[in-house]
């Protein structure tokens, strides 16, 4: 019978040696997952799937030493009675992963995206950096795979949908480590991610799928509760031609700030969806790889430290968001005269600083639960650290004493960034409400954790982009609410956030119009 049992190795130790002092034969197991606990002296935790006798097992779960397995999901494709044409707007995570099962299922699917393939879209980025020289439609945030494909390539999800497991399937199959697989954290790398989505928009074209990059969505025909057409620009050539469908796939990225314009105009129902705003804060790696493992820190075992860390303001939450252990601040931006950040890292995660964002929660009600005037509110502090940063694309930056002390730095970090930084007044350029929030949350971390807050800690702005500020309200089949036949999905339509979550809702969005067209 298999069960789950859960197995502690300490870094003296081996997976296989504990096996044996359980008498658990170690070609009979599959690792479910691996975890650090790094509380004291530092182990390994290890979940894994054991086949033992049955009576063995029983007395096991009923002690409450092992639990039940659980299955894994696997989608079941219906196939489709008539071919159907869907338009997929968007290649990131929901886009890909929609447009994977809706071809398995007969459909005849376009995939258009406005930015690049990754080859060419990998020379925009670093042209950008180098040169300073930004194109609007391919860039870090537009490009395929999405903003995904510039970060750190994480996996971490709060959702239990059980086809988690078939999308990291899928990933393996196409380039990925076989240990995201297990790992309690699981992440890509951006330069192993940018191998990994080629490889499957490859496998998309063999099903039929076709890919048009470089063209844009700017606008629907429509007729009554449907769209009856989309209206698609080449941004190269900003030649313009009308194609008829009968379903489209929204899987905007929520960088789509035009986008969402033209659904509003068009007639969609938007409301305003609460996010984060804050800043990016980097530290010494082995600064952080101290304040986690003691001790043990420069343990040849050990995998670069993360953290996470959470504040309860007198209104808003602050807390981390995507860490990024050996990695790099970027500068991320998709529109002239503004700066984004994003944090980005291989899959070594080898860097020599780790940093992360820290942001305070902002409500709907702070902007009317008006979902534009969030995006203009995010616009304006992009635009703010441009001027801020020099207006040649280098990051304002601050280190975090003097932030908390309100000076300007006479010097900052050496490096944990691409491509430059200035010395700035990140206490002046955000609103006094996120300044107030962030230094109280700071100096509650350095309290209980006094590297977060030494003299290597520094701040770098603006992080605006966690999430869409806007959701596109759809019913319980993921049909927008206003167009029958439109179906809004991913980070960008307000239904996700991340790769995994993304991916997640692409699929079960595509189940739902593959079960309404079977039917």
């Amino acid at each position: 019978m298999k069960v789950e049992i859960e197995v502690k190795v300490p870094l003296t130790s081996n997976l296989n040696r504990e096996l044996r002092k359980l008498n658990i034969k170690v070609n009979r197991i599959r690792i479910l997952k691996k975890s650090i606990d790094a509380r004291k002296i530092p182990a390994f935790i290890y979940k894994v799937e054991v086949d033992i006798p049955h009576q063995v097992a029983i007395e096991l779960l009923n002690e409450g030493k092992a639990k039940e397995v659980r299955k894994e999901e696997v989608p079941t494709l219906r196939r489709i009675k008539t071919r159907k044409k869907v338009l997929t707007v968007g290649s990131g995570p929901a886009g890909l992963l929609a447009s994977y099962l809706l071809s398995k299922a007969g459909f005849e699917v376009h995939v258009i995206e406005r930015g690049k393939e990754t080859i060419e879209r990998i020379k925009d980025v670093e042209k950008f950096w180098e040169k300073r020289t930004l194109n609007e439609n391919s860039n870090v945030q537009f490009g395929e795979g999405g903003a995904g494909t510039f970060s750190d390539g994480k996996l971490v999800t709060r959702s239990r949908d059980p086809k988690k497991l078939y999308f990291y399937k899928l990933l393996v199959k196409h380039g990925a480590p076989s240990e995201i697989l297990y790992l309690s954290k699981p992440h890509i790398g951006t330069n192993k991610l940018r191998e990994v989505i080629p490889n499957l928009r490859k496998t998309l074209e063999s099903q039929g799928v076709i890919f048009h990059f470089s063209t844009k969505l700017t606008g629907f025909l429509t007729s009554g509760e449907r769209v009856i057409g989309a209206i698609m620009e080449n941004v190269n050539s900003k030649v313009s031609r009308e194609e008829s469908f009968d379903y489209i796939i929204l899987a905007i990225g929520n960088s789509s700030r035009d986008t969402f314009s033209m659904l509003s105009e068009t007639g969609f129902s938007l409301e305003a969806k609460g996010f984060a705003v804050g800043l990016r804060i980097v530290h010494p790696q082995l600064e952080i790889n101290k304040m986690q493992y003691g001790k043990f820190y420069l343990h040849p075992k050990l995998p670069p430290a993360d953290y996470s860390v959470t504040y309860k303001g007198e209104r808003r939450a602050v807390f981390s968001f995507c860490m990024c252990p050996g990695g790099y601040v970027i500068c991320s931006s998709s529109e002239m005269e503004g700066i984004v950040t994003n944090g980005m890292s291989n899959y070594e995660r080898d860097g020599d600083f780790a940093n992360s964002a820290i942001v305070v929660q902002v409500f709907p009600e702070d902007f009317n639960n008006d979902p534009l005037k969030a995006v203009h509110f995010q616009r304006t502090l992009e635009r703010k650290a441009f001027v801020e940063g020099g207006k040649d694309y280098s990051m304002p930056a601050q280190m975090v004493k003097d932030f908390l002390n309100g000076k300007e730095s006479e010097k900052l970090l050496k490096g944990g960034y691409i491509p430059d930084v200035k010395p700035s007044r990140l206490d002046i350029l955000i609103p006094d409400f996120l300044r107030k929030e962030i230094s109280n949350a700071l100096k509650h971390w350095g309290k209980k954790m006094p590297p977060f807050i030494s003299d290597e800690t520094m701040l770098i702005g603006v992080e605006t982009r966690t999430s869409s500020p806007v959701r596109i309200l759809r019913d319980k089949f993921h049909r927008a609410v206003n167009f029958e036949n439109v179906f809004p999905c991913g980070e960008g339509s307000g239904y996700s956030g991340g790769i995994t979550s993304s991916a997640l809702d692409g699929m079960n969005t595509a189940l739902s119009l593959i079960k309404i067209e079977a039917s």
